[in-house]
């Protein structure tokens, strides 16, 4: 009998998960990283990815992932992109600060916003110029010698006798 594996889902965003990272373990670096002075506010995101994790715990275990970092089987499938939206805008409400810090190290936009907060104002740069330099060392395109300072006449780079000529 063959075994057919299945794309995993995020049910968050409904896109293929790629990235085989567990929340768990997205939540012990989150912790260091931004509750380490406020032991208080650490107890409350505990609450918030147990009752996460609840939420969004798979019901069937053979469709269960591998955490590419702890190598536990995962069974919250969710990406981390969404996982770190939600904790996003749950610190938005708690302290705006530690949202700030959380956006920047992630470098996500969760605000919607675009990256660029203002467009400024750039001139252009002028690739071309609209008169053509003259040339110091070519060919002459009427009498094929090579010479200094040739110049466009008429469409052909000329030298100065030739130029007389015309």
């Amino acid at each position: 009998m063959e075994v057919i594996n299945e794309t995993q889902i995020c049910k968050l965003c409904l896109e293929p998960y790629t990235t085989f990272i567990c929340v768990d373990c997205l939540t012990r670096d989150i912790k260091k990283f931004l509750f380490s002075d406020n032991p208080e506010l650490r107890k409350e995101f505990e609450s918030f990815h147990k009752k996460f994790s609840k939420f969004f715990l798979l019901t069937s275990p053979e469709k269960k992932v591998k955490c590419i970092r702890c190598k536990r089987y995962f069974d919250v499938m969710v990406c981390p992109y969404c996982y770190l939206n939600e904790l996003f805008w749950w610190l938005f409400e708690k302290d705006i600060n530690l949202a700030r810090k959380l956006a920047q190290f992630f470098n996500f936009d969760f605000l919607g916003t675009g990256y660029v907060l203002k467009l400024r104002k750039v001139e252009p740069i002028i690739i071309a110029e609209e008169k053509e330099k003259d040339l110091e060392i070519g060919i002459c395109e009427a009498c094929g010698q090579a010479y200094d300072g040739l110049k466009k006449i008429e469409g052909k780079w000329l030298c100065e006798s030739c130029r007389d000529e015309i």
